[in-house]
């Protein structure tokens, strides 16, 4: 399939493996990448909240969904995942390889980004769900030399939740299963590939062909997109237990101002949520 393509060593049987400057190479630019996104997100909240826009503004209860959930995947991703969901799944043809173990994975996150709305919430929950597994589990990717990999699974939802302005999840329905596909798919690339092609072979030697990293970044990609699609809507309805207003956008499309909200005035709109 790939043959015409690509050389051959790339879709053999030959491991991929780059030149270790180059490996060394892309690896610092990934560095750079995590660290100018993190600047990027941590700019625009203290620019939101400089204006005066409470609605960017961390709360105390953003803060304690980020250590809960957080924790929550960890518990799920390295306990309930891969000793129960994975072995159930092994006999059934393609499951793993979309990622079908992950879709509990995704709805957690969903929920919390439906909770948070915020830049920088998407890094922070799988960055400390990354910093339990290297502290509980150990091993050869305990070096903090494997962070980056952690933070590429987060900081281009971030970038996505940045670039939508507090759109994300603004809207009930068909709009947050695309937010929620698209979220997915920018977990699972580029830090499937990164990981597969430069992070692991420069860190610890473990090398794989380039179809094998192709095809395992492809079916990723499809896997988390398709779970975080499915999964957004009732991360929508939990998210709402928490707080009220979430599914309604917090600005106006056509002015990027803030909205109204659409919500008849009464004791719960009232209340707008916990703070």
């Amino acid at each position: 399939m790939f043959a015409g393509l690509f050389p051959h060593s790339w879709t053999g049987s030959t491991p991929f493996h780059l030149p270790l400057p180059v490996e060394v190479g892309v690896y610092l630019v990934i560095v750079a990448v995590c660290v100018t996104v993190l600047a990027l997100v941590f700019r625009s909240n203290r620019r939101a909240a400089a204006r005066g826009r409470s609605s960017s503004r961390w709360t105390t209860q953003d803060i304690l969904v980020v250590a809960i959930l957080g924790v929550l995947l960890e518990v799920y991703d390295n306990l309930i995942g891969d000793q129960f969901i994975t072995p159930l799944i092994q006999g059934v043809p393609l499951a793993h390889a979309f990622a079908v173990n992950d879709v509990p994975y995704m709805f957690l996150l969903m929920t919390g980004i439906a909770i948070i709305r915020k830049p920088g919430a998407a890094t922070a929950m799988v960055f400390l769900n990354f910093l339990l597994m290297q502290l509980l589990y150990g091993g050869s990717e305990s070096s903090p030399l494997f962070w980056p990999y952690g933070l590429l699974q987060g900081v281009f939802i971030d970038l996505y939740l940045l670039g939508r302005r507090g759109r994300v999840f603004g809207r009930a329905g068909a709009p947050a299963v695309v937010d929620g596909l698209v979220m997915g798919a920018l977990r699972a690339f580029p830090a499937t590939a990164a990981q597969a092609a430069i992070i692991s072979p420069l860190l610890t030697g473990a090398t794989q062909t380039g179809r094998e990293i192709l095809l395992y970044s492809a079916f990723n990609i499809v896997g988390n997109s398709l779970g975080a699609g499915i999964s957004a809507p009732l991360a929508l309805r939990v998210a709402r237990t928490v707080d009220p207003s979430v599914g309604f956008s917090d600005v106006d499309g056509a002015s990027g101002e803030p909205a109204a909200d659409p919500r008849p005035a009464g004791p719960a709109a009232a209340a707008g949520g916990l703070r």
